[in-house]
């Protein structure tokens, strides 16, 4: 992936992640936060390989390992 991509998909990142937790305070729905947080995380990880920043990336993987369970709960409620 280049960088340049790696740089826009860490932009939109953040505005998936505003507009989810946003979202997320007006419904009061914890899911709508945790599924933001999934795909904005998902989408920051290129940029942190390019950027070589091991300690966000790991960081990255442990929002998505969280975030999992917790949409896995709102699918069997």
């Amino acid at each position: 992936m280049s960088r340049p991509l790696a740089w826009k998909l860490k932009n939109y990142s953040v505005y998936i992640g505003l507009f989810g937790y946003a979202a997320m305070l007006l419904t009061a729905d914890v899911r709508i936060g945790a599924a933001s947080k999934l795909v904005a995380e998902v989408l920051r990880i290129p940029y942190f390989r390019k950027t070589d920043a091991k300690d966000m990336e790991r960081l990255s993987y442990f929002f998505i390992i969280v975030s999992i369970p917790i949409l896995i709960q709102g699918i069997f409620k």
